[in-house]
């Protein structure tokens, strides 16, 4: 295999999600990195529909004790606030379907594996209320808000346990031509 390929390999395998963070602070040069990864991201028809709302850990203690219900989580030192503005994303004129949340999550994506690249965890969280971080975050309501990313620097190093993952006998499919 072509060492490009076993570095990017290793990379994806190696993501986890964290749910406890040391107290070291993320690096401003690589947080710009993961930010920039997440702004280059590929979008439906180039809309670019997101927004990102970074949040350091200082001056965010009423943000994590109404917003975040895991206490691992309020130790990250960052977290991302993903939002998407549905009208200037693509719409699909088959079905209408809307691709913000799509390309919301193609944009997280990239910026987990940026952050992963750094030596960094992420948890893509969503168990939260929309509506209480619009008011905290004073967010506008043409915005949707679509996960939270929390890094920072695992606090136990991750593990290499195998995912717990659906056999591929039950998700592949194959058109007979």
């Amino acid at each position: 295999m072509d060492e490009k390929l076993r570095i990017f390999y290793e990379l994806v395998g190696r993501r986890r999600s964290v749910r406890q963070y040391s107290p070291q602070a993320v690096e401003d040069e690589k947080l710009t990195r993961i930010l920039e990864m997440g702004r280059c991201a590929p979008s439906a028809a180039n809309c670019q529909p997101w927004h990102f709302i970074v949040l350091r850990k200082e001056g965010r203690e009423e943000f994590d004790r109404r917003v975040l219900s895991k206490e691992g989580f309020r130790s990250a030192p960052v977290i991302i606030v993903v939002c998407v503005d549905p009208a200037k994303a693509w719409v699909r004129h088959y079905d209408g379907s809307n691709y913000a949340w799509v390309d919301a999550a193609i944009a997280t994506t990239e910026m987990v594996s940026a952050a992963t690249a750094e030596g960094l965890g992420t948890c893509w969280v969503a168990a939260f209320d929309p509506e209480l971080v619009r008011e905290l975050l004073d967010i506008p309501p043409h915005l949707q808000i679509v996960t939270l990313l929390t890094i920072g620097y695992p606090a136990t190093p991750l593990q290499k346990t195998p995912k717990n993952r659906k056999p591929s006998s039950e998700i592949l499919h194959h058109q007979k031509w």
